[in-house]
């Protein structure tokens, strides 16, 4: 009774059955075109199978070899995956020409700031995926001298938080053959600074404290920045996409200032405060999770 069976299932696949049932409706429509010889009707109603659940598979063991042939002609994967990612990074100016303002001794050490990424994920191949994302990021750094005399000590202390709009690009190569779908990484990333800030506080032995004043120093800072990016993460299906954990450490290649504004625009932070900028580029390394979602395309192939 073949041809009995896409009447006796229409009004039900319309109105009356779940979302598994009519997986099952759809297989069994299926495999009946398939018997009765029509390729054509055969090929819609896998498509409608496919666009019913996105992650319908194939039994090797007990289904018909006819309808896994035809299953293996249809896009059965995601075309792309949307989401996002919040994280935290530490950031560390790594110098490349210290320039001091006196005989005293200046480091740098790391601060934490805050980051977000929209990101999109492109498979390539079975184990090549394309990352581009658009990130807004937080960076901060911290600025320690101090200088002695006979009489008295001199100890600077500052901070710098910049804004970045970065575009990172990698690629992902994933371990697809373990659960936890583990993956690395490569890639660069391409970065607009829109906010430069330095809050310092000079405290003097002996005399009273220079209190901690903010200071705007885009104007010192080089406004586009490149580095290179390793990254390893991994992915945890949940619903309709990934959960996505990631360390990624970001190695600067610019040079974010010059020698010319090193001792900067306003003379107070120099001569008041004891700063001078070194010559540095930026590392960073950061943690992040997100989720990226899913989309599902499915089609038939067209083999030449």
């Amino acid at each position: 009774r073949l041809h009995d069976l896409p009447l006796l299932l229409e009004s039900s696949l319309k109105n009356g059955f779940s979302v598994q049932q009519k997986v099952e409706a759809y297989k069994l429509l299926v495999l009946t075109y398939i018997y009765l010889e029509e390729p054509a009707k055969a090929d819609e109603a896998m498509l409608s199978l496919l666009q019913t659940d996105h992650y319908f598979e194939v039994n090797n063991t007990t289904d018909p070899a006819e309808f896994i042939a035809l299953y293996k002609t249809f896009r059965t994967k995601p075309v792309y995956r949307l989401g996002g990612r919040i994280g935290a990074n530490a950031s560390q100016p790594n110098v490349m020409e210290a320039i001091k303002v006196n005989s005293g001794e200046s480091k740098y050490s790391y601060g934490i700031g805050l980051q977000f990424y929209v990101s999109a994920e492109i498979p390539l191949t079975e184990r090549l995926t394309l990352n581009p994302e658009v990130g807004l990021i937080q960076k901060s750094f911290n600025y320690k001298n101090v200088v002695s005399f006979v009489d008295t000590t001199f100890n600077t202390t500052a901070n710098e938080r910049q804004t970045w709009l970065s575009l990172p690009v990698s690629i992902q190569y994933e371990f697809s053959n373990i659960k936890a779908k583990p993956y690395l990484a490569l890639g660069a990333q391409f970065d607009y600074l829109g906010i430069a800030f330095i809050s310092a506080e000079r405290q003097r032995q002996g005399y009273q404290l220079i209190e901690n004043k903010s200071f705007d120093i885009i104007s010192q800072r080089n406004k586009v920045n490149t580095s290179l990016l390793a990254t390893a993460g991994a992915r945890l299906k949940l619903g309709s996409g990934f959960i996505v954990t990631e360390v990624r450490f970001q190695y600067g290649l610019s040079k974010l200032n010059k020698s010319a504004s090193a001792f900067g625009v306003d003379d107070n932070l120099t001569f008041q405060y004891g700063y001078a900028d070194s010559i540095f580029k930026m590392n960073s390394l950061s943690v992040s999770v997100g989720y990226m979602y899913n989309i599902f395309k499915p089609k038939k192939l067209r083999y030449k």
